[in-house]
């Protein structure tokens, strides 16, 4: 029997090191594209290459997952440019590649994050955002819109955008250093705390994948997030409890502000966004809300309590 192969570009990052068991248990047969020599994880449906040339096989599907992290290291002027092209570089060479040896996979599932819709500068946030909300004139909407338009100029390809919210996971993310302070007890709140978590299970985003890469639809460009709206001082509200903790400090913003500049944006402001595409296209979640997410991540064996 044919088994659908998967190329997975950036396979051995965050996301794509949950996705390969996730699929290969799902019978596909997939390509893993990485720039480590010998990633650790074997399988004998699972083939590694460090270059797009080494393909040897039809592909029926790709998950666009590479670019650099966007946590990692002070946004000079200098990490911003590596941060973009990253992007652009590693999208653009995938589409050339297909387009060079005339591949037209069923489906193309390029990832992106909600950071394309920016902040709230007025700190409010009574807007929530869909699909259709605009991005800002700021590095972190900058940097989605411009991966999105990259991946979606190649209008030959059936092309489908998901914009990620924080990914939850036990293992790797920053789900961890998010839970650490409350863990030691130390702080809770982080600056006045109504600022938004925009977020998601990885099993939700794993799901979210694949049956992206099933479904009828025109709609181009999806979000990737949990239904249920929660801020920074409702996330410590659930978590607390959950590692039997009780937090009494708060961070003040400017310790943030100062510490990260311009990167502070990331914990200090955001957007609410909703799912709406995703929900009207019939994607059921199966960790919604919160306090079923980090209960789930919690009582998983191997996690830290």
């Amino acid at each position: 029997m044919y088994k659908p192969v998967v190329l997975i570009t950036g396979a051995s990052g965050f996301i794509g090191s949950h996705l390969l068991p996730f699929l290969l248990a799902r019978d596909y047969c997939v390509i893993g594209l990485s720039r480590k020599k010998q990633p650790a994880w074997q399988h004998s449906q699972l083939q590694w290459i460090q270059h797009l040339d080494e393909i040897r096989q039809p592909i029926d599907y790709v998950i666009n997952l590479a670019g650099e992290s966007i946590g990692q290291g002070r946004w000079s002027v200098a990490r911003k440019r590596q941060l973009l092209q990253s992007r652009l570089d590693s999208t653009r060479q995938l589409y050339e590649y297909l387009e060079r040896y005339e591949i037209q996979p069923q489906r193309i599932i390029s990832t992106s994050a909600v950071g394309y819709y920016g902040i709230d500068p007025d700190e409010q946030w009574n807007t929530v955002c869909t699909e259709h909300s605009p991005p800002q004139p700021i590095f972190m909407s900058e940097l989605c819109a411009r991966w999105e338009q990259q991946a979606l100029s190649y209008s030959q390809q059936d092309t489908k955008i998901i914009r990620l919210g924080v990914v939850f996971a036990g293992n790797g993310g920053i789900l961890p250093q998010m839970l650490r302070p409350i863990r030691w007890n130390l702080v809770g709140k982080i600056g006045h705390g109504r600022q938004p978590v925009t977020w998601v299970h990885v099993q939700d985003v794993l799901r979210a994948i694949e049956f992206l890469m099933h479904k009828t639809t025109s709609q181009q460009v999806f979000n990737v997030v949990a239904p249920e709206l929660s801020s920074q001082a409702q996330f410590v509200h659930v978590a607390a409890p959950l590692l039997k903790r009780k937090p009494l400090m708060s961070l003040p913003g400017w310790v943030m502000k100062y510490l990260l500049g311009e990167q502070s944006q990331l914990i200090l402001n955001g957007q609410y966004v909703q799912p709406k595409a995703l929900q009207e296209a019939g994607f059921k979640f199966e960790f919604p809300t919160l306090k079923e997410a980090l209960r789930d991540i919690l009582h998983r064996p191997g996690i830290e309590h």
